[in-house]
């Protein structure tokens, strides 16, 4: 184990914590915010005369695809500023729960960023192809985009369990935990974003042709969302029972590895079935639209598919837990 000073496991908890929740966070936001205005320049070209409604539009749509970079700033400044326990007692455990805490909300954050983007790059899209349902269109946007920041949001809330029931001292088996519910929290998150953003976004796209079928777009639409969101409720899971459940965890490196292994399992195997979901439901809800009176046709196929999709990321969350209570 290194030997440092107290402040100096404080400091490098915190810078890195930080650093990771403040650079991933703000990268998905980013991107996901140039998406949308891209997307509203080659509208106002197609549509000159409703700049105004497509400025509207794309503003509304980055402010929510920004919400994300917010959790990641509050985390960051929580990690940088809130004090420790013990102070005089601050090791290697502070420090893994600082890095944690900006793991599962920097990689959370980035995932809700970059898939809120696709829903807004469509809606400016949509409003410039049927300017009269723009407020429709805006509306289901503002739908899409609320359910796919759900990762960002559970992603905030283990970065802050992570950050307040921090523990004195040095111990690999509780550095393994912090760490491994960040990236089981985190990664996972990442596949749900995008997947539910292009999800919101295949619905924003059929309903800007077809406005008449917006109670069935929009029940497919959510539906499609909650399956994408699969994976991060079984990263969270995961990160809830190392955080609360785990008793019995061996010493040392062993102890270290055993959690950081389960973390990984469960947060890089949703990472596919989160984005195939949304390659799945997004198609879906443009047909939708398109074909209201086969909404049951096109909704059985999409859950065959999202089902099928997502059972990668079951195998994963067995061998997850196979990890922390069988091995």
């Amino acid at each position: 184990m290194i030997e440092l000073e107290p402040h100096q496991w404080e400091m490098l908890g915190r810078y890195l914590g930080a650093g990771i929740a403040l650079g991933m966070g703000g990268l998905g936001a980013a991107l996901g915010m140039g998406n949308a205005a891209g997307a509203a320049s080659n509208a106002m070209m197609r549509q000159p005369t409703q700049q105004g409604e497509l400025r509207r539009t794309m503003l509304i749509g980055q402010a929510i695809t920004g919400d994300a970079s917010i959790f990641a700033l509050v985390v960051g400044l929580f990690i940088l500023f809130f004090p420790a326990v013990q102070p005089e007692e601050v090791g290697g455990n502070f420090f893994a729960a600082m890095t944690g805490a900006g793991i599962a909300i920097g990689f959370g954050a980035f995932g809700s960023g970059f898939g809120c983007g696709f829903a807004a790059a469509n809606a400016c899209a949509g409003v410039a192809r049927n300017p009269r349902r723009a407020g429709q269109t805006t509306q289901s946007m503002i739908i899409g985009q609320a359910v796919a920041q759900s990762p960002s949001i559970f992603a905030l809330v283990v970065a802050l369990i992570l950050i307040i029931r921090q523990a004195p001292g040095t111990d690999l088996a509780t550095m393994g935990v912090c760490i491994g519910a960040g990236i089981a929290m985190g990664v996972s998150a990442i596949g749900s974003g995008m997947g539910s953003g292009q999800t919101a976004g295949g619905a924003v796209l059929g309903l800007s042709r077809w406005p008449r079928s917006y109670g069935v777009t929009l029940r497919t639409m959510l539906i499609g969302q909650a399956v994408c969101e699969t994976p991060a409720i079984f990263g969270m899971l995961v990160a809830f029972i190392m955080m609360f459940a785990m008793q019995d965890i061996p010493e040392g490196i062993l102890g270290f590895a055993h959690m950081l292994a389960a973390g990984i399992a469960v947060g890089f195997g949703g990472i596919g079935p989160g984005i195939g979901s949304g390659l799945t439901s997004g198609p879906a809800c443009v047909m939708a639209a398109t074909y209201p009176r086969r909404d049951t046709l096109i909704l059985r196929t999409m859950l065959i598919g999202q089902a099928v999709a997502q059972s990668t990321a079951i195998y994963a969350l067995i061998i997850a837990l196979a990890i922390l209570y069988v091995v």
